[in-house]
């Protein structure tokens, strides 16, 4: 999966999956006496797309369709392409740590023209450990480590706030401020133009200097979530994240647009 693409997912995970501070049921009015003990399993499947960048860096944009699967076992177990298949270790009232398994697409060499030749980053997973913390009413901080298991062998942390409003009974928005750290691997990998890589570029009538990437700060980033509840079934799920490019993640050859757009939306059947 492309940074652009899991850090728009990141955000849906932040205002929508299990273990946020920001989920759908604390917004959904005070419980009558006769309402049905929950059950202690929960399950939404459903459909949308992705609007973003062809590659980390890229000004041409890509549509990516995508499914919608959220099954969840009391507040301990998840399973979705979004954020992946986890537990949370610890899981307390506002508090969590817990560790997952996500998927990761890579990067295709057929993404962009300046890409051709150079081969795929092969697709792989993310093993993630993360800690969530609600600090007052809807606003929470939030970090985690992820290690690619293939693709660029790198690994990334994340960190940010958090902060969920909902604005009617059926409508719930969430924002969340990202900042991202990248170690040396995968900044190389996704970011650095090594000599080889400039020939093959060149041969293909593309410029592409040498660049040698270092870890440091990668992106910050808002992203805003909308969730509206048709029914107690239904809903649909708008989102949008601008991301900015810092460091040798901005300075790369690759690097045609520094502030990345994606948006996107899906609708949602729950059980």
């Amino acid at each position: 999966m492309t940074r652009a693409t899991a850090g728009l997912l990141s955000l849906v995970v932040a205002g929508y999956a299990p273990g946020s501070p920001a989920q759908e049921d604390d917004f959904a009015g005070p419980a009558p006496l006769d309402r049905p003990v929950p059950s202690d399993w929960f399950f939404a499947f459903g459909a949308g797309a992705l609007a973003l960048p062809s590659y980390a860096g890229a000004a041409s944009t890509k549509i990516l369709p995508l499914p919608w699967i959220d099954l969840r076992y009391r507040d301990r177990v998840f399973l979705s392409p979004i954020a992946g298949l986890g537990v949370n270790l610890v899981a307390l009232h506002g508090a969590r740590l817990g560790v997952s398994l996500l998927p990761d697409l890579g990067r295709s060499a057929s993404s962009n023209d300046r890409l051709r030749g150079w081969g795929d980053l092969g697709a792989g997973a993310d093993l993630k450990v993360f800690g969530e913390l609600r600090v007052v009413g809807p606003i929470g901080v939030f970090a985690g480590v992820r290690r690619q298991l293939g693709a660029g062998n790198g690994t990334v942390v994340d960190s940010g706030l958090t902060g969920t409003l909902p604005l009617l009974r059926r409508l719930i928005v969430s924002a969340t401020g990202t900042v991202t750290w990248a170690n040396a691997r995968y900044t190389r990998a996704y970011f650095g133009v090594d000599a080889d890589q400039s020939a093959m570029a060149l041969s293909h009538g593309s410029a592409v200097p040498t660049f040698a990437a270092g870890a440091g700060l990668r992106d910050a980033s808002l992203g805003l979530l909308a969730i509206f509840r048709v029914d107690k079934h239904w809903s649909v799920q708008s989102l949008a994240r601008a991301e900015a490019l810092l460091g040798d993640a901005g300075r790369s050859p690759l690097t045609e647009r520094r502030m990345q757009l994606t948006f996107g939306g899906f609708i949602v059947y729950r059980l």
